[in-house]
């Protein structure tokens, strides 16, 4: 039973047999470590960015990386629950 709503994705193993950390493969493609370590996780979607530069980096297709599921629809950032408030000061 997956503990986070996707589940880990296999792009998390990627990483690992790359020997990326999530940090630092955060820091190569341009995202917040939080947004990577979420998507791999299985908590959220991958952005464009990380949809974009993770496959490049890893040398591995996208849908190698995420599951249809997860790849099924875009990534919505009004979700993200860490943009601030509109209006709050």
């Amino acid at each position: 039973m997956a503990i986070t709503r996707w589940g880990e994705q296999p792009a998390r193993m990627a990483l690992r047999r790359e020997r990326y950390s999530i940090p630092l493969a955060a820091r190569i493609i341009g995202v917040p470590e939080t947004h990577l370590r979420n998507t791999v996780l299985g908590c959220t979607r991958p952005s464009p960015v990380v949809r974009r530069e993770l496959p490049k980096l890893l040398g591995v297709p996208l849908t190698d990386l995420f599951t249809d599921e997860v790849l099924e629809k875009e990534y919505n950032q009004s979700l993200n629950p860490w943009l601030p408030l509109a209006g709050a000061s």
